[in-house]
């Protein structure tokens, strides 16, 4: 799950904030600033762009109920993920969010393949505390990212479209590799490539996971002009651009 920072409240032609009276009025805003991917499963979306409250509208009773038209609670999701969330409520205590954590570091992709299957799924990652292996299950539970729907009349090809997205990232990987070898070899056109690429593609962790000793590739994944909405403070320039904690002053848990 790629982390974001889709910024402040944009402006309108007048130079003021947008204050739209209906919620969906926000979906271009929200994809200029984050792409047209689900901000959960990161799926590229072609259609129905479906502008998700973080905090839901209507919640279950003692819930506190999320503002219905606010820029900072509002995302884009795909339908499986936006119906599996529904009016569950959420908090960042309790789940890994996309916009407040770095949610590239808790969960890892499963490829069911072997199985003879086609799928692959979200799981925990390993090395985590017992609090964050409680909160990335609660996390892949309520977005139903383990989920394989392998009913005639399915409906949830998120896991078929993750596993394509796999071999597609493998591909790359290895075309690299080989471009890499030789005397030639241009890394910054390279690099420009694969995250051209990976904006198609997308299941950005995917793509964080092959290239992560590839310090030009990690840059060009998160440079805003070609992928927007990453969060920057989640990728260390220091470390080769390699996954960070988004809270280092949480020690309870910094991502």
């Amino acid at each position: 799950m790629r982390p974001l920072d889709k910024g402040n409240i944009p402006l309108g032609e007048d130079g003021n904030p947008i204050t739209p009276t209906d919620y969906k009025k926000w979906r271009k805003s929200l994809m200029n600033r984050i792409g047209y991917y689900c901000v959960y499963c990161n799926q590229p979306l072609s259609h129905s762009l479906q502008v998700e409250h973080v905090i839901p509208q209507s919640p279950p009773a003692g819930f506190t109920p999320g503002d219905a038209i606010a820029w900072n609670n509002m995302l884009l999701a795909c339908g499986p993920c936006n119906n599996a969330k529904s009016n569950n409520p959420v908090d960042a205590n309790t789940f890994y969010l996309p916009d407040i954590h770095n949610t590239h570091m808790p969960f890892q992709t499963v490829d069911l393949s072997g199985d003879g299957g086609k799928h692959a799924v979200i799981r925990n990652r390993s090395g985590l505390n017992p609090d964050q292996q409680l909160k990335t299950a609660r996390t892949i539970h309520l977005l139903k990212l383990d989920n394989t729907d392998e009913r005639d009349d399915v409906v949830d090809i998120r896991s078929i479209k993750r596993r394509d997205a796999m071999v597609a990232v493998k591909a790359n990987k290895e075309q690299y590799d080989e471009l890499k070898a030789l005397p030639a070899f241009n890394p910054v056109a390279a690099a420009q490539r694969v995250a051209l690429q990976a904006k198609v593609t997308g299941f950005f962790s995917l793509w964080y996971e092959a290239f992560a000793d590839e310090s030009e590739v990690m840059q060009a994944l998160i440079d805003p002009v070609t992928i927007p909405g990453t969060a920057q403070n989640c990728f260390d320039p220091a470390m080769g651009f390699r996954p960070c904690p988004r809270n280092p002053l949480n020690t309870a848990d910094p991502i």
